[in-house]
């Protein structure tokens, strides 16, 4: 039986059910059709039926891809397409999808049109252009629409039309449709409505084919007969006549069949209707069985409704007659002739009555009818018959019974027949009988056949198969015992056929007997319960009556028992938990959020995996609950709490305990449950241990530090900034943090350094009851408020906060005379001492607190002063300082500052003082000299030089104590030293065997020691081997060695290895007998005691005759005293070497036993760590540090920089800070954190050297940091409107001993650097500005960057903000009423590169739309770049009123690049100004311009006040804004003068001209 569900991406091609003979195979098609994208799975399974282990399941995988352009045709894509019919006649399951780009037209009648709708989907981000290019000779076939185009993630349907005219075949013809992307072209021009001209996309081009199946033809039907004439039928009987129909066409053909008669139920075709395959036939039967006996003439009509509308095409006679029997026998058809088995044949006379007995001894009867169709009652009697074949002619009459012997059959009534048959056995047995009707003497022949059935019950499995199953563990399984007869049967299950005799009973079954009712079932459950450690397999035999064979069950099963361990790995080794008994966990008592991790290693020595999970025990009521989360107690996490354990394999389970707050484990009990059966196996683990959160107390939570000197300019900081040392601060305050619990906790701070608050913290331990001092320094750099809330770690979760304030003030601190900077001492000798005095002023506006100091080598110059001790100087007060040198030595000249240190801080360089001492200085170049051993007899020397540093020569004297004067000598022992010249000397070392006896007997120690006083081995140390100098102070020398007499030779197996390193070593052991020896070794470390240093395989396998090499293995977790690099400071000595031994016993009697030695040399780097840190921003680096022994270790931390080159010039530039303790708890491990900051990009190696103060074991770890470019180091914001300047300073510190260049740049041009370079000293600071001028209004961020080549760069963001500017200086323009004036309009261009600015007139603010009085004498105007300073612009503004009084405007001025400026325009329009005078000659015609002033047509009056001009009207309409000439006529015959007056009712005051005329 193949299985497969439904899909819509896979198709299975086959029947439901296949059979296969013997060596048959059988093949399935599948399919991949998808229907989405990406990957699809689907499960096709065979399943064999009666035989459960046989079943296959196949999965069946594929991935379906889409594309941009492509066919949808899921709604016309089946078999048999549109309108065809073969989709009637295939099976479903034989159903093949076709592929994607093809379209089944099937078949279509020739003549008849069929219409498909389909879809071009365009699944592409632009538009698709489409056109159908070739159409197939298909007949009348046309696609709408042909082309088109189709937007971006659309579908467009179409329509493929099809009318056949004549007979056609076309399979998978291709019509190719031509695709391509377009863009569209923007034409402005084009009309409203019309298609937007477009563009090919290169590339895109490309066919898209559609492939299209079809069969066209006239349908056809043909018979192969004219008529069909039945022979004579008896009554209550049928005859069949059959005949063949045709289908000649391509086409799948429906057929029906009618007939037309008076007595047309006396015929049946079969079938009446059905399709007839293209090109194939079909048989057809017509069955005639008549009831009666009549006429039975009638018409068969076959028709088809693909043939001329449904109408006959087919016409045939159907002719027949019936025949009246007797009687009518209605046996019920059997197979028996068939099957029956004899030597005889038997005569076709007989009918056949066959009865059917489900087993024996049982009645079973059989009923038929016999039906009377004549008129007259019939008498019947039955008579048992010997065969001429019966031997003894009795046959087997004896099982058979007739029951109704004799009888009468009414007139058209049936009458019941009934047989009887109980067999005896399971043969077949028969009987001969005669039917005869008394009357007509009628006879009938009977073979009356009995047959013993088997009863079909049985079970729906044949078998169950339990698998493996835990011991005591029940599994059940359920099956049917299945009655598939009409009547109930009993059955017993044999109970000897499961179970056996005197063993342990495995199988039981229920129930164990019962009856099955007809046609049904009984639930059988059989349960399986291993109890030994072996494979069981049963037949269960059920006993069925009636049945001949028992019914056999076959049952199999294994049973196997768990066996698994468990082990903790400890520091010490692995410990072993026994399953059963409750072992002790301790995690030690930790802080809060503070982790350690334990392993587990779960081993499965089973031949099978097995299941496990991990559960807790909590509280009184000791429930198992799952393990969960840190997040509630016990706080406890499993790596994996439940899973498989693999056979023959460890399972390791991390244990993670982290506990969130403060708690108890104590009464915690983790099991590991592992299901053995009906119960589990546990491993019980009882957890101890707890956690609990550190009490730290703060001295104050806020402080005010008032007025403060400001210590450094600068809002912005360039580095990091200095850390003022304790002698070298500014106003500090100490904020006491103490520690109120009883273990150590670590304190750090999350706050990063400000240019005015320094928080000296770097991550701290706080020992118990300790206290510790946290400097917060204030250094203001500015006159302003300041305020600051800092936040500390404890234990890196504890938060607590504390605030700060204060405000910043200048610092004066001088001398009250400049001629006091230079004190010169001059030059003297030794003890004679020389003062100066000098006189101090504070200047400042509030008290200032100093002490004198230097750079730490006055005092060595012998220089000192008064007052020595801080000194307060309220506001303009003096104080004397009295300076004294009074050398006792050479000093060679000196000039060296004297600093005032002022507690803010401040370092204030008040002088200089120069001085010279001649004196004698001596040093030797040793001050101890060890010759270690040095055999007696022979002689060791040493070399060591006498150096003079000073200016004067002496002599000099070696003395050496009478005791050690015959051991040790030095040469030469006497002698001169010049000035400025070295001695080489000889140190010996000589002892021989008198001498050292010699020296015991003057040693009290060695006299009261109990060694052997003839041994010579001995350590001789002087400690007093003088240098008598003249004029000097003594020297002192120490000498040291050891007397050693010739050492003895032994054999160890020995070992050399780094500590906490392991190492191997091996030896052989023979096997010289006759057996293989397993051979179990004990090692033991003896020194140190109580540890496990030396180690070995638990067991090992020397093989008969043979040897084999035992593995030692060493690993040693301190170091050796021989190899060990400084002492322990807790004063325990280490060994000289560890010590051990091995010890394994043979079976032959004998033992083999090696004594173990190893040294452990000091490790090397335990690891290295790799980190990537921007530059100039203060990174944390976190070191893993797991302790490696079972109790708590303090360890000495230091950070040293191992590349590059500490001193050199790039590690200057590399800042490392750390904590010098570091406490972990017994196998715990923390990480250890240290800062570090970078000014330069580049690579660096730190090394990280951690030291245990109780045993001076130490380790390495190394760090290789990459320091990158920062991105920004911090963001400023600046605000500023267009124009105007806006300054921000940045504090530049240079931590070289070298001077550092500085040069500043910028992203945009509106901001720059003053100085542009800036050289800062050797550990100081300096500030540069950044100005800030936008142009242009708006908003964003830019870049600025300091580079220096010494430090590298540092970038930082400028979130800008420029506003629009104000109003520039207004101009103010003044004009008579008809006249106009021009003004030059200044401003000044500050943009870089040339810009051309536009011009235009606005109405002013508040004032009406107009301004037409103003004009621009040019509406452009350029200016060049700036260079430094801003370029003087002018623009021309004329105003021209056209109305008395005041009128505004707003001139806006703007070019790209440059920026808007705006201007207010202020117009004050005077009455009329006369005018003139104009001049004209007697009898000529003058010209006067005049304009229209206002801004509608105006009359205009004109009159002259002298009768010799004359104007030639007396008014005149002028339009707006229009100049027109009046023409003045001038006739006199001498000169004189005239005025012509012009006049309107707008305005009170006219205009005059004043006119001369000239003869």
């Amino acid at each position: 039986r193949v299985d497969f569900s439904p899909s819509q991406h896979f198709t299975v091609a086959c029947s439901s059910s296949v059979a296969l003979n013997k060596g048959e195979s059988r093949k399935f098609q599948v399919r991949f059709h998808p229907h989405s994208v990406g990957k699809v799975m689907a499960d096709l399974g065979i399943r064999t039926l009666g035989n459960p282990f046989e079943d296959v399941t196949i999965q069946l995988q594929g991935e379906g891809h889409s594309s941009e352009v492509c066919w949808d045709l899921a709604n016309v894509r089946r078999a048999g397409g549109v309108f065809g019919l073969r989709g009637r006649l295939e099976p479903m399951q034989d159903y093949v999808p076709p592929s994607p780009d093809e379209l089944d037209l099937g078949e279509v009648p020739v003549g008849e049109e069929v219409k498909v709708d389909f879809k071009l989907n365009n699944s592409s981000s632009k538009p698709l252009q489409f056109e159908f290019i070739s159409i197939p000779a298909l007949g009348e076939a046309e696609v709408e629409p042909n082309s088109g185009i189709l937007e971006a993630n659309q579908q467009q349907t179409m329509t493929l039309k099809f009318r056949p005219a004549d007979k056609l075949t076309a399979n998978k013809e291709k019509i190719l449709c031509k695709v391509a992307n377009i863009d569209y072209i923007d034409d402005p021009e084009a009309p409203e409505g019309t298609e937007r001209k477009h563009q090919e996309v290169e590339g895109t081009k490309q066919e898209l084919p559609l492939q299209i199946s079809v069969l066209a033809d006239h349908a056809k039907l043909e018979a192969d007969i004219e008529e069909i004439n039945f022979l004579p039928t008896a009554m209550f009987c049928s005859k069949v006549y059959r005949f063949t129909l045709k289908n000649s066409s391509l086409l799948s053909v429906p057929f029906d069949w009618r007939i037309q008669g008076k007595l047309a139920n006396a015929y049946t075709v079969k079938p009446s209707s059905g399709i007839i395959p293209a090109e194939s036939e079909k048989e057809i039967e017509v069955h005639f069985a008549p009831n009666e006996v009549e006429n039975f003439d009638c018409t068969l009509f076959g028709s088809s409704s693909m043939i001329d509308g449904g109408k006959p095409v087919i016409r045939l006679p159907l002719a027949g007659s019936a025949l009246r029997p007797w009687c009518h026998l209605e046996v019920p058809a059997s197979d028996y002739r068939s099957r029956r088995q004899s030597d005889a044949p038997l005569d076709p006379k007989y009918h056949i009555l066959e009865i059917v007995s489900l087993g024996t001894h049982v009645k079973n009867t059989k009923r038929f009818y016999v039906m009377n169709p004549t008129a007259e009652p019939l008498d019947f009697i039955w008579q048992p018959e010997v065969p001429m074949f019966s031997s003894d002619g009795s046959g087997d009459d004896e099982c058979f019974k007739c029951l109704t012997k004799r009888g009468t059959i009414l007139p058209n009534k049936k009458f019941e027949m009934s047989f009887e048959f109980s067999p005896q056995s399971s043969h077949t047995k028969e009987s001969f009988w005669s039917f005869v009707l008394l009357g007509p003497k009628v006879e009938e022949h009977f073979l009356v056949a009995g047959t013993v059935q088997e009863p079909r019950i049985g079970m729906d499995k044949p078998c169950i198969n339990f698998g493996e199953r835990l011991l005591q563990a029940v599994a059940s399984e359920s099956l049917l015992l299945v009655n598939k007869e009409h009547i109930p049967f009993s059955f017993q299950i044999d109970p000897a056929s499961f179970q056996e005799e005197g063993g342990l009973q495995a199988l039981s079954i229920t129930p164990m007997t019962g009856v099955v009712g007809p046609d049904s079932s009984v639930t059988i459950h059989v349960n399986f319960k291993p109890l030994e450690e072996r494979p069981f397999n049963f037949n269960i035999a059920c006993n069925i009556k009636r049945k001949k064979e028992p019914v056999i069950l076959n049952v199999k099963g294994l049973g196997y028992k768990i066996h698994a361990s468990l082990a903790i790995e400890e520091p010490a080794g692995r410990r072993i938990i026994n399953s059963g008994v409750v072992e002790t966990l301790d995690m030690g008592m930790l802080q809060a959020h503070e982790r350690r991790e334990v392993v587990l290693y779960l081993r499965n020595d089973s031949k099978r995996n097995f299941n496990y999970r991990m559960q807790m025990l909590v509280g009184a009521n000791r429930k198992p609950k799952p393990i969960g989360s840190f997040e509630k107690p016990p706080y406890i996490a499993l790596s994996n709490p439940h899973g498989v354990a693999a056979h023959h394999e460890e399972t390791p389970i991390e244990l993670k305990y982290a506990p969130r707050d403060a708690h108890m484990l104590d009464g915690s009990i983790l099991q590991v449950a592992i299901p053995a059966g009906p119960v589990e196996e546990t491993f019980s683990i009882a957890l101890t241990g707890g956690a609990k959160r550190s009490r730290v107390e703060f001295s104050f939570l806020s402080h005010d530090f008032g007025p403060c000197f400001i210590a450094r300019g600068g809002a912005t900081m360039a580095g990091e900034p200095f850390a003022p040392s304790e002698d070298m601060r500014y106003e500090r305050v100490e904020l006491i943090a103490t520690n109120r619990d009883d273990s150590d906790c670590l304190i750090s701070s999350s706050f990063q350094r400000e240019p005015w608050l320094d928080v000296q913290l770097n991550a701290a331990m706080i020992e118990a009851g300790a206290s510790l001092r946290i400097p917060i320094v204030f250094s203001p750099r500015e006159v302003c408020e300041y305020m600051q809330r800092i936040e500390f770690i404890v234990n890196d979760y504890t938060r607590m906060h504390v605030d700060v304030r204060g405000r910043g003030c200048p610092l004066k601190l001088e001398l009250t005379d400049s001629d006091m900077q230079n004190i010169d001492f001059g030059i003297t000798r030794g003890n004679e001492p020389v003062s100066r005095q000098v006189r101090l002023v504070n200047r400042s506006p509030r008290p200032v607190t100093f002490q004198l100091s230097d750079e730490k080598e006055l005092a060595e110059h012998a220089v000192s002063w008064t007052p020595a001790h801080p000194c307060t100087l309220r506001p303009r007060q003096t104080v004397e300082i009295e300076l004294r040198f009074n050398p006792t030595y050479r000093i060679a000249p000196f000039r060296l500052p004297l600093l005032a240190k002022c507690e803010h801080g401040v370092e204030v360089r008040l002088l200089h003082m120069t001085g010279t001492c001649h004196a004698i200085e001596m040093r030797l170049s040793e001050h101890s000299v060890f010759f270690g051993d040095v055999v007696v007899g022979s002689q060791a020397t040493k070399p060591v030089r006498l150096h003079n540093f000073g200016d004067l020569g002496a002599k000099f004297r070696f003395e050496i104590g009478s005791k050690y004067g015959k051991i040790f000598s030095v040469t030469p022992s006497e002698g001169f030293v010049r000035p400025q010249e070295d001695i080489n000397l000889m140190v010996a070392f000589h002892p021989t065997h008198e001498r050292i006896m010699e020296f015991k007997r003057a040693d009290k120690h060695a006299r009261k020691s109990k060694l052997d006083p003839k041994d010579v081995n001995i350590g001789i140390t002087v400690r007093d081997i003088r240098c008598v100098l003249e004029g000097h102070p003594p020297l002192m020398l120490e000498a040291s060695g050891k007397c050693v007499s010739q050492p003895g030779e032994t054999k160890l197996l020995e070992f050399f290895a780094q500590v906490r390193t392991k190492t191997q070593n091996s030896f052989v052991i023979q096997n010289p007998t006759d057996s293989d020896w397993k051979l179990y070794p004990q090692v033991a470390t003896q020194e140190p005691p109580g540890t496990n240093y030396f180690s070995c395989e638990k067991e090992i396998v020397v093989p008969a005759k043979k040897d084999a090499t035992l593995q030692v293995y060493y690993m040693p977790l301190t170091m050796t005293a021989g190899d060990a690099t400084g002492s322990p400071s807790s004063g325990k000595p280490r060994v000289e070497k560890h010590k051990g031994t091995i010890f394994l016993g043979t079976p032959d009697g004998n033992a083999v036993c090696y004594e173990l030695e190893g040294e452990a040399t000091p490790p090397e780097v335990n690891s290295r760590l790799e980190a990537k840190v921007p530059c100039k921003k203060k990174h944390t680096q976190a070191v893993p540090v797991k302790n490696w022994l079972h109790e708590r270790q303090r360890f000495s931390v230091t950070v040293e920089l191992v590349s590059p080159e500490p001193g050199s010039s790039q590690a200057q530039g590399i800042s490392l800070q750390g904590v010098g303790t570091l406490d972990l708890p017994p196998g715990l491990e923390r990480e250890y954190r240290f800062s570090v900051y970078a000014y330069h990009e580049g690579s660096a190696l730190v090394r990280v050297h951690l030291t245990s103060q109780e045993t001076g074991e130490f380790l390495n770890i190394e760090v290789k940091f990459d320091f990158f470019a920062a991105e920004s180091l911090a963001t400023i914001k600046l605000d500023a409107a267009c124009r105007q300047v806006v300054r921000h300073k940045i504090a530049v510190a240079n931590p070289l001993m070298q001077p550092a260049r500085f040069t500043g740049s910028t992203s945009e041009s509106f901001f720059r650097f003053s100085p542009e370079t800036l050289e800062v000293p050797p550990r100081s600071e300096k500030t540069m500005e950044l100005i800030y001028r936008p142009l242009e209004e708006g908003e964003g961020d830019a870049e600025v960057t300091l580079k220096s080549p010494e430090l590298g760069t540092y970038p930082y963001t400028v979130n800008w903000r420029a506003s629009p500017a104000g109003f520039e200086r207004a101009l103010v323009l003044k004009a008579p009423l008809g006249g106009s004036t021009v003004e030059s309009f200044k401003f000044l261009h500050y943009a870089k590169e040339m810009v051309k600015y536009k011009a235009r007139i606005e109405a002013a603010p508040g004032a009406p739309k107009g301004g037409v009085d103003f004009f621009l004498e040019a509406s452009e105007v350029s200016a060049t770049g700036c260079v430094n300073e801003p370029v003087p612009t002018e623009l021309g503004v004329k105003f021209q009123p056209s109305m008395l009084g005041e009128c505004r405007a707003l001139l806006v001025i703007s070019g790209p690049g440059g920026g808007e400026y705006k201007a207010l325009l202020t117009g004050f329009a005077q009455p009329p100004q006369p005018q003139g005078p104009i001049t004209m000659i007697s009898g000529k015609q003058g010209l006067v311009e005049f304009r229209n002033p206002f801004d509608k047509p105006t009359d205009f009056s004109l009159q002259v006040d002298n009768p010799c001009f004359m104007v030639p009207m007396r008014t005149q309409r002028i339009d707006p804004q229009k100049s027109v000439q009046i023409n003045v006529n001038f006739k006199s015959d001498r000169s004189q003068g005239g005025r012509l007056i012009i006049s309107c009712d707008k305005v009170s005051t006219p205009w005059i001209f004043f006119l001369k005329g000239e003869v």
